[in-house]
């Protein structure tokens, strides 16, 4: 018998090759891989990065329609502060009981909820009139983002042999610029225009109907989520054997176009995988019995072989999303702010912290009463630009993350992130402010793809998810604080959030260089 180790342990058994427990039983990876590559996985890869896609949309469509909703909810900096941060405080919040009912009742039954959940609260935004209200909305399609990313990496992961995992989690991380340049577009084609109505008691003006299509493919996807499985190595774990065969037979006959019954493998062993029993969790029974389970989940990840690995990640995703979320919502707003000053002024020379004084710290009734459009055009075009700019580091990841592995991706990134964060305090022209922000947009998504893939690699299966959602509390709690501090300093002294960005860009890619390498190892 062969002992298959966790990816924290990566030695070999030449001794045995074929990965089997017993005379009756295949390894995971080997059944996995019997099933061939073909449609089933592209048709899964393009429906999970659209699922990813829309939670970028729904994050980043609020960093979009700030400038355009200023006036009609009355927003100062501070409450645009609080306004892009209310979504991470609802993926923090349900990202973690989202992740643990995903261990607990399967990966793609809850993804259909959380994006559920996600697509309606954000419908339902475009239509509240108060502030109070849409910052509370906001907070709702979060929790459905806060879950429906960490399930859709491990459910589009468990389907994966580990030779085509890299790639094909590359490929699912670049649709999170497919959603980046869908919101742009959305934000280019409809703000700056004068359409919808306006009554004494209800609006729904430009900026209101952009929110409503930005809400449309997290409904979408939900609906296609029903004609997919369930993940194999989710039903192998809570010992559901012949739905586990019954679901690769059905993605092999897919891929090959093979009869299902051809499909060569009969049993799964359950070689470096901990089995749960399925009892007492085909219903929600008691908040208690799932609380109880949610602590269990996650005290697991503090074990003695996982605790350097789990606080690790916690740090280094704080660090990641502080820096990229605490400037990268900004970038539309500051846009905007430099536009407008360079149209006033056309051969000015300033840099984003200079427009702190010409801008204010609170809406102006001067302002919102003028005829002028609060939007200018150009400011959404550099938003557009911005999002396509990582089309470059996405194709890398996606043909280099097998060969030249996670952590030099993860720290090349994050670094060099730092530095392009440090250098926008200094630059004085919009061309330049625009170079540097691709240049940092598209280098921090390539920090995002590696990290991506090993937060679903470093985890063994029954924790995967919990893992996920775990990891990315931190993650939340990063970018709130980015956010927030953004918006009570922007117009003060932008130097320190500009400066802590880079400080704390560069510290997590640093200790990056102490994660496990998971490049071609099998999952557990």
């Amino acid at each position: 018998m062969t002992e298959r180790r966790g990816l924290l342990d990566h030695r070999e058994d030449p001794e045995n090759n074929d990965h089997n427990d017993d005379e009756d039983g295949c390894d995971y990876d080997d059944a996995i891989t019997a099933t061939g590559y073909g449609m089933f996985h592209y048709w899964l890869i393009i429906v999970g990065g659209f699922a990813n896609a829309s939670d970028a949309i729904e994050i980043l469509c609020v960093s979009i329609l700030m400038p355009a909703a200023e006036c009609d909810l009355h927003m100062s900096s501070e409450d645009k502060g609080w306004l892009s941060a209310m979504v991470f405080v609802g993926m923090m919040v349900g990202g973690y009981i989202w992740g643990v009912l995903g261990d607990m009742y399967g990966r793609r039954n809850v993804l259909i909820v959380a994006l559920l959940v996600n697509g309606v609260a954000g419908l339902t935004s475009s239509f509240v009139q108060s502030y109070e209200s849409f910052l509370g909305l906001r907070f709702l399609s979060g929790l459905g983002v806060g879950g429906s990313i960490p399930l859709v990496w491990a459910y589009v992961c468990e389907f994966q042999p580990s030779h085509r995992r890299g790639g094909a989690l590359s490929v699912l991380a670049a649709f999170w610029m497919v959603g980046n340049v869908m919101v742009a577009g959305f934000g280019l084609a409809i703000i700056p225009y004068d359409i919808g109505f306006v009554s004494p008691s209800f609006t729904y003006n430009s900026w209101r109907i952009f929110l409503t299509l930005c809400a449309m493919p997290a409904i979408i996807v939900c609906i296609v989520l029903i004609w997919l499985p369930e993940s194999p190595m989710f039903l192998l774990l809570k010992g559901r054997q012949e739905e586990t065969i019954m679901v690769l037979r059905k993605v092999y006959s897919q891929n090959t176009k093979k009869p299902p019954h051809t499909y060569p493998v009969r049993s799964i062993a359950m070689t470096g995988l901990k089995g749960q029993t399925d009892s007492g969790q085909n219903c929600l029974s008691t908040f208690n019995t799932l609380f109880i389970n949610m602590w269990r989940q996650t005290n697991g990840l503090f074990s003695r072989s996982l605790i350097r690995v789990t606080l690790l990640m916690l740090t280094i995703n704080f660090a990641i999303q502080f820096g990229y979320y605490g400037l990268w919502l900004w970038f539309p707003e500051l846009f905007n702010r430099l536009q407008q000053y360079y149209n006033e002024h056309p051969d000015a020379k300033v840099s984003v912290c200079d427009l702190g004084e010409f801008h204010g710290n609170k809406t102006q009734p001067s302002h919102c009463s003028s005829d002028e459009p609060q939007v200018d055009p150009q400011a959404l075009v550099n938003s557009l630009i911005t999002a396509i700019a990582p089309l470059p580091a996405n194709l890398w990841t996606i043909f280099y993350m097998d060969k030249l592995g996670r952590k030099f991706f993860l720290v090349f990134s994050m670094v060099l992130s730092g530095l392009a964060a440090f250098a926008i305090y200094f630059v004085k022209s919009g061309l330049h402010n625009l170079i540097v922000s691709c240049v940092f947009g598209a280098v921090a998504t390539i920090g995002f793809n590696a990290l991506d893939c090993l937060g679903a690699e470093l985890f063994p299966t029954h924790l995967r998810t919990t893992a996920l959602a775990v990891t990315l509390l931190a993650a939340r709690v990063g970018a709130i604080a980015g956010t927030v501090s953004f918006g009570y300093l922007i117009d003060v002294y932008c130097a320190i959030p500009m400066f802590l960005v880079a400080f704390l860009l560069i510290c997590g890619g640093l200790l990056g260089l102490f994660l496990p390498n998971t490049t071609r190892t099998a999952l557990t």
